[in-house]
């Protein structure tokens, strides 16, 4: 939705107000020279672009386009798991750190308490986050950036965490 109303007020910003003047200066068949002076045609421009630039924010304000994360740090896209690994993919706009990993963390209530991953230590190697516990490697944290938004995508050994599981059951 996002990218269809940034292609439509792009649209309606650039191409209207340029039509909308060449016909108030220059007439229906462009035969005429209405306006002659160009700080004219510019003012009139400038009008229109306006004149539509706040007809597009009012129109993604009522579309509650850039709403998706409000009150939110991250988004959890889903999560899936096969036999060597649980996936949990999130998106968010924060700058990815230790700590807001460890706080996505805390947050999954399931791997958090049913695991006892208090202990748990996220440390950077490379590009990609390692998740340690006791000195095992429990997983890792592919982070991707995109243009305006961050997906990351902790994946936990599936044996690992079902050990953990059945320890603390």
């Amino acid at each position: 939705m996002k990218i269809c109303y940034i292609v439509v007020s792009a649209f309606l910003i650039i191409f209207y107000p340029r039509q909308l003047t060449h016909l108030m200066c220059f007439g229906r068949h462009r035969d005429k020279n209405i306006v002659k002076s160009k700080a004219a045609y510019w003012g009139i421009y400038l009008f229109w672009t306006i004149i539509f630039l706040i007809g597009c924010l009012m129109m993604g304000s009522a579309m509650k386009v850039n709403s998706t994360m409000d009150n939110r740090d991250c988004v959890e896209l889903g999560s899936e798991e096969n036999d060597e690994a649980y996936i949990s993919t999130y998106y968010t706009r924060k700058e990815i750190n230790e700590s807001f990993l460890f706080e996505v963390v805390q947050k999954h209530e399931y791997a958090y308490e049913m695991c006892q991953l208090q202990e748990l230590i996220i440390k950077k190697q490379d590009e990609r986050w390692i998740l340690y516990l006791n000195d095992e490697v429990m997983g890792y944290v592919e982070v991707k950036k995109g243009f305006l938004i961050k997906e990351f995508c902790f994946v936990w050994d599936r044996q690992k965490i079902d050990q953990r599981r059945q320890l603390y059951e």
